[in-house]
């Protein structure tokens, strides 16, 4: 904007593309649907490609709702000059001088009715009183403005006007918070205040296109690989989830194998004198050492009569007995640690560390998932680490609306949005031993 001063006056010009508005230049089609937010006693102010409600001079208020100041009652100065009434109007003000005085345009003189006179230029001008020039303060440096705003002449005084994104009066300047008002910034953003301005950050999941942030199809992001194996990525609002094959569950970010040999998942999933195998999506029950698969069932071995003769030697009686040597149930002295769990297999036995727990069965120690897994709990709750699981507690101000649970193994893998989908919860567990 160029300020040209003028004998008794001023003129502003805006550059190409902008127009004049109270001592501003804005766009001209920032503020064509402002009306419908701001208060009739408000003005439009442009800022930064958006705009903001600012009540007019005489009112009070957010922008989107305005109300009369009683400049009379409630100014900390005397608003009217000497000698004279204060009597309040919507909007402003009127001062009315006292009988035997009269208003000469900034404060009530006293009438001469002796009938002699003598001229004076008012406060703000210069001259012998029959010629009365304009001060402009701002050039002759008469005036100081407060920091984060620059002076204007105005005819015969002057004003400090704030820089945009602050507010206040000829005394001092404030930066506007911005964020106070929850339009400001587009949908799915959060709203960070600076000095003279403010910055709208997208979260997590969405990402800035032009003045909105949109959703982000990870499941479509080639920067993203090895999303959601032995499953299907499925996006969501803010997010994505693994919709798992059989044989898998899903924790939010990946397809992990169901454990089906798990004594604390299925203790019964193989028959009789049989051992229970995990693979990979899947297991499989083989039969023990001297039994035999006939059909579905595991059927012992008659050693006695088998086709290479009798095991025994000469001179003996064979005896058939159920399976073969009889095996030594090592888990039932509990070798394992107590974090682990005992497998017996023919002629020995493994330790495995439960879920939550990492090591080699003799040594187990707790998995701290709050630092293993990426982001395990929903933006607005904080993890909390527990022997073998974990918690989620929701932040002072939220509650729960849902548990979340694993369940539904072996039915084709478990639906679960990632963390930063689940409801707000003041309790969370995965605790799956």
């Amino acid at each position: 904007m160029t300020c040209n001063n003028t004998p008794g006056s001023y003129t502003c010009w805006c550059i190409l593309g902008l127009v004049y508005d109270e001592g501003t230049c804005v766009t001209k089609d920032t503020c064509l649907n402002a009306n419908s937010i701001c208060d009739p006693f408000a003005k439009c102010r442009q800022h930064q490609g958006s705009f903001y409600c600012k009540c007019k001079d005489g009112f009070n208020g957010n922008g989107s709702k305005c109300l009369d100041v009683d400049e009379c009652e409630e100014s900390h100065e005397e608003v009217c000059p000497a000698f004279s009434y204060c009597h309040n109007t919507f909007g402003s003000y009127i001062c009315d001088c006292w009988k035997g005085f009269q208003d000469n345009g900034t404060h009530c003189q006293d009438v001469d009715e002796c009938g002699s006179y003598k001229c004076a230029c008012n406060p703000g001008f210069s001259g012998n009183g029959s010629v009365c020039l304009d001060v402009d303060e701002c050039s002759l440096g008469f005036v100081r403005c407060p920091k984060f705003s620059y002076c204007l002449n105005t005819i015969g005084s002057f004003v400090c006007e704030c820089w945009e994104g602050y507010e206040g009066n000829n005394t001092h300047c404030e930066d506007i918070d911005e964020c106070q008002d929850n339009s400001t910034c587009p949908k799915h953003s959060t709203c960070i205040n600076t000095n003279g301005s403010h910055v709208c950050r997208c979260k997590d999941g969405y990402s800035r296109l032009d003045a909105l942030c949109v959703d982000i199809d990870e499941c479509n992001d080639t920067q993203l690989v090895d999303l959601c194996t032995n499953g299907t990525c499925m996006n969501a609002i803010g997010s994505y989830y693994c919709e798992c094959i059989k044989g898998f569950w899903s924790n939010g970010t990946e397809c992990v194998d169901v454990d089906e040999c798990s004594d604390s998942l299925n203790s019964s999933v193989c028959r009789n004198h049989s051992t229970c195998v995990n693979l990979p999506g899947s297991y499989r029950c083989p039969c023990n050492q001297g039994f035999v698969l006939n059909g579905a069932e595991c059927q012992d071995v008659d050693e006695c009569n088998s086709a290479d003769g009798p095991p025994c030697p000469e001179h003996s009686l064979c005896s058939n007995t159920a399976g073969a040597c009889v095996d030594t149930d090592e888990c039932e002295s509990s070798p394992c640690h107590r974090s682990a769990r005992c497998w017996n297999t023919p002629g020995s036995f493994s330790c495995h560390c439960s879920l939550g727990f990492a090591g080699n069965g003799s040594s187990c120690k707790d998995v701290d998932e709050c630092v293993a897994l990426t982001k395990p709990c929903h933006p607005l709750a904080r993890c909390l680490n527990t022997p073998g699981s974990f918690v989620c507690v929701c932040q002072p101000g939220f509650v729960s609306i849902g548990p979340l649970s694993f369940s539904n193994h072996f039915s084709g893998g478990l639906r679960s949005l990632l963390p930063r989908q689940w409801p707000y919860m003041s309790l969370i567990s995965t605790d799956q031993t």
